[in-house]
């Protein structure tokens, strides 16, 4: 029996059993999924097309759009105080016979603040036909106290608006219940309104599998509605008896979405006029050329749905364990016995078969995730190939010298004059640590192909990876778009935050260039943002006895990854914690932004941003840095107006100055509490 027929058997079981137990590790989803999914949505839709505008949907909507906002019923009426609108909508909405109604819209603000009694009508209303409203709320923002008094201040009344998005930034689930720290979970919008249908929400809600574009439910534009609202009831009656209402946006700018639905075809005609006497008809979508949707058609798709019974329920374990390990014997038995090219042809087949195979599903309600049984495919035949070569002895060498480019110079020359360093364990050590994430990557991902942007990401990740290893740092690893990096270690340094500050500043200064570069050329172009903090960290191998790398850990690179997502706050490209700032203070001009709360710090973080090297720094920069710090004085002092007076002043292309003119002016408006002490809290990372 030869070598390669005795390994067979061991091999096929081992890709299935690693196969099936990464299925088990990876969980409901992998990097892939979601696109297979929404991908799978568009064949079903192409293959069993129907009408553009559904008109027989449980869901209807009117839509706040430019249109109606521009009407002269409307275009001299802040939206804000579109309080007497509502109030003859929703009487009208309640004769025709709407089931419910929801407001996607955060109604925060009550005329009566201006006017006492302005919103008496729309306050009516709500009371008269409090048992089918539901008014929007978000995490921190409630409807007015004056919208939820003749509510009867009925939590059933009001839906959590937001949403919470994929990995890939897509949506495509819509959660009905939100848990509360501390509290009693919250209604979604979604699980609101089917409970003022008398229906039961369920758990949560995928995309429907009726492969529809979400702006295929019937949408009618509200100076329509208006219109319509005495001079055609049965035009009313026909639209919404029956229905569930949404009323939102559906503005350019506004709450829009990139959801499952991105790759199906919206409605591009209007449907029928519903009376003689009035124009109401169904719209077709609000942005065609756009892959994005209003977010108020996802919550009327959600709920459509859950009604009609069209959801879709992931596939659970069993399923995808033995869809992994089945493909993942095939694959490796193909790798073990037929030649390359044949071998790969049978495992694309196999992935081509496993993604028709989630197609079909998907129209049953069955969502099977198959991009790790495809991935199991080539992965087991790949597995089954390096057995091959190493049962034959050919492929060692090759492989150590490939997995060679992965070291980084600076580790490899440690190691080289302190072979005892390669062990697991670490040292503690003063370093400087920088993140820096290129900026616009997500929205750069929906306009060009993947093979453009997987070059044009390396080319702004090789800029930065080369200004490392010019300034004696070294890169710890890629992260997607992102780089972190480390000056001090291996390789001692005592000037490490000075270093790292003249390499992001140089970082700064290429990726401008090569953006500005770009963009004359017509081309697409990333921005950066850099955190960068100092101190010290454990510093060494981490990993497992077959496999490690070196990294770096602890409070110092924690610190330094919450101030890399700083920048886009304040509108800038770098900012520094304030031991860096410190230590370089002889050698660079910084000027101190903000007090800052991060997350997982119990104390608050002066942020700073590095302007130029003292050497080079221009009498201007001088001033400029000095009047922030008088305004950041004014600031902390609660003199808002003179704060705002100084930043407004240092122009609009200080970004950090433009940022804190613009919180004075709210606080000028809206003083912050006594206990009020400077500091900004994060919100997330």
């Amino acid at each position: 029996m030869t070598r390669r027929r005795r390994l067979t058997l061991p091999t096929v079981l081992a890709a299935t059993l690693l196969a099936a137990f990464a299925s088990y590790l990876v969980g409901e989803r992998m990097p892939g999924d979601g696109r297979l999914y929404d991908l799978a949505l568009r064949v079903r839709g192409a293959l069993a097309p129907g009408p553009e505008i559904e008109v027989e949907a449980p869901v209807a909507i009117i839509a706040v759009d430019q249109t109606s906002l521009d009407a002269e019923a409307f275009e001299r009426l802040p939206r804000a105080l579109f309080a007497p609108v509502w109030a003859r909508l929703l009487d009208g909405l309640g004769a025709a016979g709407a089931r419910a109604v929801g407001f996607d819209l955060l109604l925060s603000f009550s005329g009566n603040a201006l006017q006492p009694g302005y919103d008496r009508d729309f306050q009516r209303a709500l009371f008269a036909h409090r048992e089918k409203v539901v008014l929007g709320r978000s995490g921190s923002v409630l409807p007015a106290k004056a919208y939820q008094a003749a509510l009867r201040f009925d939590e059933g009344a009001l839906g959590l608006l937001e949403l919470t998005r994929d990995g890939d930034g897509v949506y495509r689930r819509i959660p009905t219940r939100f848990a509360v720290e501390g509290g009693s979970p919250i209604n979604g919008f979604v699980a609101a309104l089917l409970a003022r249908a008398g229906a039961q929400p369920p758990p949560a809600l995928l995309i429907p599998a009726a492969a529809r574009h979400p702006e295929s439910l019937p949408t009618y534009s509200l100076i329509d509605v208006w219109r319509c609202l005495e001079s055609a009831p049965e035009a009313l009656a026909a639209a919404f008896a029956g229905r569930i209402v949404l009323i939102g946006s559906v503005l350019a700018e506004e709450d829009r979405l990139l959801t499952a639905s991105r790759y199906l075809p919206p409605p591009t005609v209007p449907g029928p006029a519903l009376s003689e006497r009035c124009d109401l008809r169904a719209r077709p979508a609000s942005l065609p050329e756009g892959r994005q949707v209003p977010g108020v058609h996802l919550h009327g798709q959600a709920i459509a749905a859950a009604l009609s019974g069209a959801t879709v329920e992931p596939g659970g374990l069993p399923l995808r364990l033995s869809a992994a390990a089945v493909v993942a014997a095939l694959g490796a038995a193909a790798g073990l016995v037929l030649a390359p090219w044949t071998a790969l042809a049978l495992a694309v087949v196999l992935a081509v078969l496993l993604w028709a195979g989630e197609a079909a599903l998907v129209g049953s309600g069955l969502w099977f995730p198959a991009a790790l049984p495809m991935a199991a495919a080539v992965a087991s035949m790949v597995l089954a190939y390096l057995v091959r070569y190493l049962a034959e002895e050919r492929r060692r060498r090759a492989i150590q010298r490939a997995f060679g480019r992965y070291l980084a110079p600076s580790v490899v020359a440690e190691l080289a004059d302190n072979p005892g360093e390669l062990r697991l364990g670490g040292t503690v050590r003063p370093v400087s640590i920088m993140f820096a994430d290129l900026s616009g990557f997500t929205k750069l991902s929906t306009t060009v192909g993947p093979e453009r942007l997987v070059a044009l990401t390396n080319e702004y990740l090789a800029i930065v990876a080369d200004v490392v290893d010019d300034t004696g740092g070294y890169v710890d690893k890629f992260i997607g778009d992102a780089v972190m990096a480390i000056w001090g270690a291996p390789v001692v340094n005592a000037a490490h935050a000075v270093d790292a500050v003249k390499a992001a500043l140089t970082m700064q200064r290429r990726i401008e260039r090569a953006g500005a570069e770009a963009r004359a050329r017509g081309e697409h172009a990333f921005g950066i943002k850099i955190g960068l903090h100092s101190g010290e960290a454990i510093v060494g191998n981490v990993g497992s006895s077959r496999r490690y790398n070196y990294t770096a850990v602890g409070e110092t690179v924690n610190i330094a990854s919450r101030l890399e997502s700083l920048p886009g706050i304040y509108e800038c490209t770098l900012l520094v914690g304030p031991s860096t700032a410190e230590a370089v203070a002889d050698e660079v001009l910084c000027r101190e932004i903000d007090w800052v709360a991060v997350k997982g710090r119990a104390e608050a973080l002066a942020i700073h941003q590095p302007l130029a090297l003292a050497s080079a720094a221009s009498e201007v920069e001088r001033r400029a840095a000095a009047r922030y710090a008088e305004a950041l004085a004014h600031y902390r002092g609660r003199r808002f107006a003179e704060a705002s007076a100084i930043w407004e002043a240092l122009g609009a292309a200080d970004g950090p100055a433009r940022v804190m003119a613009a919180r004075t002016r709210e606080y000028l408006e809206t003083p912050p509490p006594d206990d009020w002490d400077g500091v900004f809290v994060m919100a997330g990372k």
